[in-house]
């Protein structure tokens, strides 16, 4: 229980970091929210996006986290199921009071843009994505972790692509959502009927994916900063939520599962 209140702990403080770190770049600084505008421009701004993005709603997210309370009920117990029930709520609120109450956006060279850090559309999901992986019993974790990844990178690639929101916001709702589920953790490490098939493998190939992709987005906006490219700069901070989407995904698939 101490290496998983240990491991716990890490997790907390690297998503942490990422949340404010994100914050701290994107919307404080004018350098940031300068390149976070040429994102922006870039993108193809429409109000009717495809599939997953367009799924979000109230009713839809408690349909979803009423489904998954049920199947950790079923596969791990009372306690799991109001781990994956509760916890989701209270990031999404946060997500929310973060944005419109608690954080400003300081006009450093626009007028009267509204903060928009977190994202609440990545909160949601992420938060959703980690219940579920949390939710399901423990021999399909790893699959379903690995498509978790591919969902989570989706909606990060389309938040930027149609507009919807910056590089830091997007970040932001994937530490958030992370960051809860570590806390989580931390209070009270999780216990877990059965092994994770292929677990460790899953998590070895996660966090290699999710560096190769973080390193692939650090040359495009280094490319970016050369040579002026919109496009390309819009490319680095698509590949940057990927990679950290990717990332987050792996703590989540090792918070779930106790060490002991």
């Amino acid at each position: 229980m101490i290496a998983d209140r240990r491991r716990a702990l890490w997790f907390a403080c690297f998503w942490i970091a990422v949340g404010v770190g994100s914050y701290v770049l994107g919307v404080q600084l004018e350098m940031g929210q300068r390149a976070e505008d040429t994102v922006l421009d870039a993108a193809e701004f429409t109000t009717s996006p495809p599939p997953p993005l367009n799924l979000v709603s109230i009713p839809s997210v408690a349909i979803a986290l009423g489904v998954v309370a049920l199947i950790a009920l079923v596969a791990h117990g009372i306690r799991r199921a109001l781990v994956v029930t509760v916890v989701p709520v209270l990031a999404i609120i946060a997500s929310q009071l973060l944005k419109q109450v608690w954080l400003t956006r300081p006009q450093l060279f626009e007028l009267d843009v509204p903060n928009t850090f977190p994202s609440g559309h990545m909160t949601v999901f992420t938060v959703v994505t980690a219940a579920l992986i949390w939710a399901v019993p423990s021999a399909i974790r790893g699959f379903v972790t690995i498509a978790g990844a591919v969902l989570l990178s989706a909606v990060g690639w389309q938040l930027l692509a149609y507009g919807w929101h910056r590089p830091s916001d997007v970040l932001g709702g994937i530490a958030l959502g992370t960051a809860a589920f570590a806390l989580a953790c931390l209070i009270r490490p999780v216990t877990s009927r059965g092994s994770v098939v292929l677990g460790r493998t899953f998590a070895v190939g996660l966090v290699l994916a999710g560096w190769i992709v973080v390193a692939a987005a650090l040359v495009l906006g280094a490319i970016a900063a050369w040579n002026g490219n919109a496009a390309t700069l819009l490319s680095a901070g698509q590949f940057g939520c990927i990679g950290a989407a990717t990332l987050a995904s792996r703590a989540l698939l090792l918070l779930s599962t106790p060490r002991s």
